[in-house]
C-alpha cells in the first residue's frame, strides 16, 4: 500500500547504543556488588489490597503537543493478593499458562507472586482528525478497552525477577470514541470524526500474555549518597500484540526502593501493572531521573493489521517496521507515606515504513500512586 521505505536507519543509533550499554554493564557488574535497596524486600499480607495507580498519557503531553498516533491511553491498577481472588480477575488463567513456563526452573519453585490489576483504555488517531472517509496513506483509528493481571516473581538472590501478564479486552468500541470527543470537547480541540472507520468497528474480543525477566546489573553510590542503578530486561508476548524486546534502564538519585519496583521499561503504549514499594519504614522519601532505551522486534500489531473481523481501513505486514526503536527521560518523587507522582517522555520510531503514517510519535505519561 505504502512505498516500501525503511525507518530502520532511524533506529540504528539508539539500537547500538543499547547494545554497547548491555555489553559494558555484563562485564562491569560482579555478584560481589552490595546491593543497597534490595534490603526493603516486600513482605504484603496475602489478603490485603496494598496499593494503587493511576496512569495517564496524551501525546499533548510531549514537546511536540500533536494529537494523533497513539494519542492517549488511561489505567487505574491495585496491587495485592486479594486481587486475584476477585470473581472478575484473570489470575487464575495466568497461573495455568505460566506453570509449564516456571515449572522447570527451582530459582522460580516456591516463591511466591505478587499480584496486581489494570483496567484501561488505549485509542489510536490519523493525523487528520476532521475527515469523515478513510486515509488511505495514513494509520487507522482503534481502541481497547482491557482487563490485565499481572505476576511479579523475585528470586532469593534478590537480584533477579520475572514476571508474565494476560490481558482481555475489547478492540472498536463506541465507547472509546465517545470518551475521546468527550475529552476533546472539553478542551476545545478538533472532535475526532472518522471512528466508524475504526479497526473492528462495533466490537472484537482480543488477547495478550506476556512474560519476561529482569536482573539488576550495577547498583553502587555516585556523588556522595546517591545512588546509580541500571538493570535489563527482556520480554516476549503473543496476542494483539505479538513481539520480543530488550531494554536497559537507569536511574540516579535519592533511592529508597526496591530495584524491582522500577520498570520503566515494562510498557506497551501504556504502563503495565508493576509491584509498588511499601511506605517508607526509615521517613525518607525519594527523587530520582531515569532513562533508558528499548529495541522491538514486532511480528503482528492488531491496532494497525486488525483481527479476525473485517475493517474498513486496516495496514498489511509489509507496510509496517518490523524492527522498532524506544527511548524515554523521566523524573520521580516519591513522599515517605507512599504516594508517589512521576512523569516521563517516551519516544519511538515509526512502526509505519511509509506514507503520511511514517511519524516517529513523542508522548508523555503521568503517574500517580500511593502503597500502604
Amino acid at each position: 500500500m505504502f512505498p516500501q521505505r525503511t525507518d530502520r536507519h532511524r533506529a540504528a543509533p539508539l539500537v547500538a547504543g543499547l547494545l554497547m550499554l548491555s555489553v559494558w554493564l555484563q562485564a562491569g557488574a560482579t555478584d560481589e556488588e552490595p546491593d543497597i535497596t534490595v534490603e526493603q524486600t516486600i513482605r504484603h499480607p496475602e489478603t490485603e489490597v496494598n496499593g494503587w495507580t493511576i496512569a495517564l498519557d496524551n501525546d499533548l503531553f510531549g514537546p511536540a503537543n500533536t494529537d494523533r498516533d497513539y494519542s492517549g491511553g488511561f489505567g487505574l491498577s491495585i496491587n495485592g493478593a486479594r486481587t486475584a481472588k476477585y470473581w472478575w480477575s484473570l489470575d487464575r488463567l495466568l497461573k495455568h499458562l505460566d506453570a509449564p513456563l516456571f515449572a522447570g526452573n527451582k530459582s522460580w519453585q516456591g516463591v511466591r507472586p505478587d499480584h496486581s490489576l489494570q483496567t484501561g483504555v488505549l485509542i489510536f488517531t490519523p493525523q487528520d482528525l476532521k475527515a469523515t472517509s478513510v486515509i488511505e496513506d495514513d494509520r487507522p483509528y482503534a481502541s481497547l478497552m482491557f482487563l490485565t493481571s499481572m505476576r511479579d516473581y523475585v528470586a532469593d538472590d534478590l537480584r533477579h525477577s520475572r514476571y508474565s501478564g494476560l490481558t482481555l479486552g475489547v478492540l472498536g468500541l463506541q465507547a472509546t470514541a465517545d470518551i475521546q470527543r468527550a475529552v476533546h470537547k472539553v478542551m476545545g480541540n478538533v472532535e475526532p470524526r472518522g471512528y466508524q472507520n475504526q479497526i473492528s468497528e462495533g466490537g472484537e474480543l482480543t488477547a495478550r500474555y506476556l512474560t519476561g525477566g529482569s536482573t539488576l546489573r550495577s547498583q553502587r553510590l555516585a556523588f556522595g549518597n546517591k545512588l546509580v542503578e541500571t538493570k535489563t530486561t527482556w520480554e516476549t508476548s503473543v496476542g494483539y500484540l505479538t513481539e520480543a524486546s530488550y531494554a536497559v534502564s537507569t536511574r540516579f538519585g535519592a533511592i529508597n526502593s526496591p530495584w524491582w519496583t522500577f520498570a520503566p521499561e515494562r510498557v506497551d503504549y501504556l504502563a503495565q501493572p508493576t509491584p509498588l514499594a511499601p511506605a517508607s519504614a526509615d521517613g525518607n522519601g525519594e527523587f530520582y531521573v531515569w532513562a533508558g532505551a528499548k529495541l522491538r522486534l514486532r511480528a503482528y500489531n492488531a491496532f494497525l493489521q486488525g483481527q479476525f473481523r473485517d475493517s474498513v481501513h486496516t495496514l498489511s505486514g509489509s507496510d509496517l517496521n518490523h524492527v522498532i526503536g524506544e527511548a524515554w527521560l523521566g523524573i520521580t518523587n516519591r513522599l515517605s507515606n507512599g504516594t508517589q507522582l512521576a512523569y516521563v517522555m517516551r519516544y519511538q520510531t515509526a512502526e509505519v515504513s511509509g506514507g503520511l503514517a511514517r511519524r516517529s510519535p513523542v508522548w508523555g505519561e503521568v503517574t500517580i500512586s500511593h502503597s500502604f
